[in-house]
């Protein structure tokens, strides 16, 4: 184990920050975490873009429940208990999801809720959440039936044929036009829909890789229209044009629009524009693209565990073919399983706080402005959590015994604390409605030799996509 007072090479990544940290630690007489010394500059920055799930799963095994990750400029720790997972995730007066960063991001992207803190942050989640309550989930549910029905019923010219089919690519065409009909009363075009996933991954991808310690995208061009200036254009002139349209055709229900329209802040004003545009491009983008990876990586993972498939397609066939309502969702509970199973696998490499003051964690120091987190890919596979971690085995959800055997915190699929995702039961609801018709109508082959990989997008999708080869299921067979 290597402490950070032997790293010779820490002055070359950030010399203010790397002597202020020495001098704390000698002031307090407390110790800086372990961790690899990395080389100089770069640190570890090479290992970690390589396979950042890994890398900080074997930094877990090696240094213990806290340790530090050598970057470029940064001081990074991360932790590796539920207790310490919940200590950084819910003491908002000493971790940030923004910092004293803030101003900036409030100036260049909006006040929006990931990004918004303290009085204003509950304001504002107060106002969404009732949007996510079961009373609103069960009036849309039907919407988003339909809307999924509709999609999936395509995918059978697919299965005719006898070609491949990316499901990650369809279940992205599938979610967005959804939530868009269910949250906002719109109907986006196909075009619409590609152009807006493409701007949104971009986006996304990007802030993945300055927020979360993704790697970032591969290719960025900076000119034309595949920039990230023009993607962020195209995706804000679009949501102001469905404001504007609202603003003159009004409706009577109620929905995530309206919400927003009619949100007055502390001093009684309306959002303001640039507030409103960051606010509904938050909620579109964690409204589909989390259920599409995570939605995804399930499939992946049944198609390669043939018994807990089989269970699934036994508990969606007690609904004798009837399309899904809300009031069946406490039904498939296998489902809802296989779900819970994906997420975990699936994973997250690192989801970060940044400390507004020095604090002590497990006996370290933690200076201020120390970006810290969890690497949810290393928790959700630890072996003190979870007996044969790299397994697919829903049983750990349905198993009560073994469920209430496991800390609180090691399952956050979702987050933990204030910040938790607000659409989690949005999220299930999606997952279990797709999971439930998809195998309503269809079984599904992988390509041979084809493994899932993780990708470090904004919410771990599979890398290269889902190739598969559809069958009609014998009820649907011609």
């Amino acid at each position: 184990m290597v402490a950070v007072s032997d790293d010779k090479f820490a002055a070359t990544r950030n010399p203010i920050r790397a002597i202020r940290k020495r001098a704390a630690s000698r002031r307090r007489q407390i110790e800086l975490p372990p961790g690899p010394v990395g080389r100089p500059v770069t640190g570890v920055l090479r290992e970690f873009r390589k396979d950042p799930f890994e890398y900080l799963r074997t930094c877990g095994a090696s240094y213990g429940d806290v340790f530090r990750v050598p970057l470029p400029l940064l001081d990074v720790v991360a932790v590796g208990t539920p207790d310490l997972v919940r200590d950084i995730m819910c003491d908002t007066a000493t971790y940030s999801m923004i910092g004293h960063y803030a101003p900036i991001a409030h100036r260049l992207f909006g006040k929006t809720l990931p990004i918004l803190e303290g009085n204003p942050f509950r304001e504002r989640r107060k106002l969404i959440t009732p949007m996510f309550k079961h009373s609103s989930l069960e009036t849309m549910a039907a919407d988003i039936v339909d809307e999924f029905t509709v999609r999936i019923d395509k995918w059978a010219a697919h299965a005719d044929a006898g070609e491949p089919i990316d499901l990650q690519h369809e279940i992205a065409w599938l979610t967005m036009p959804a939530f868009m009909r269910a949250m906002f009363g719109i109907s986006p075009s196909d075009e619409r829909i590609g152009q807006l996933d493409h701007d949104l991954r971009m986006l996304l991808s990007t802030f993945a890789a300055a927020v979360f310690l993704s790697p970032a995208p591969k290719i960025v061009p900076w000119r034309g229209r595949a920039t990230l200036p023009a993607a962020w254009r195209r995706l804000s002139r679009w949501i102001d044009e469905q404001i504007e349209h609202r603003l003159v055709n009004p409706i009577e229900q109620v929905d995530m629009l309206q919400v927003l329209l009619e949100a007055r802040d502390e001093h009684d004003e309306p959002l303001s524009r640039q507030d409103l545009i960051a606010e509904l491009a938050i909620l579109i983008a964690g409204g589909y693209e989390t259920v599409v990876a995570s939605v995804s990586w399930t499939l992946a993972l049944l198609g390669t565990n043939p018994e807990a498939l089989q269970r699934l397609i036994d508990e969606v066939d007690t609904l004798d073919g009837a399309a899904p309502e809300y009031a069946d969702l406490n039904r498939l509970t296998w489902v809802k399983a296989c779900f819970d199973e994906g997420q975990r696998l699936q994973g997250h490499p690192f989801h970060p706080r940044i400390a507004l003051q020095d604090d002590v964690i497990d006996g370290y120091l933690i200076p201020r402005g120390t970006i810290v987190g969890v690497s949810v890919y290393a928790l959700h596979r630890d072996p003190r959590w979870w007996a044969d971690p790299d397994r697919f085995d829903p049983t750990r959800f349905t198993d009560t015994e073994v469920a209430s055997a496991r800390p609180v915190n090691a399952f956050i699929p979702f987050g933990v604390g204030p910040h938790r995702c607000i659409g989690s039961q949005l999220g299930y609801l999606n997952a279990q409605f797709i999971l439930t018709l998809f195998f309503q109508r269809y079984r599904m082959r992988t390509l041979p030799g084809w493994t899932p990989k993780h990708a470090s997008t904004f919410s771990t999708t599979l890398e290269g996509g889902l190739p598969v080869l559809l069958d009609r299921a014998r009820s649907q067979a011609r």
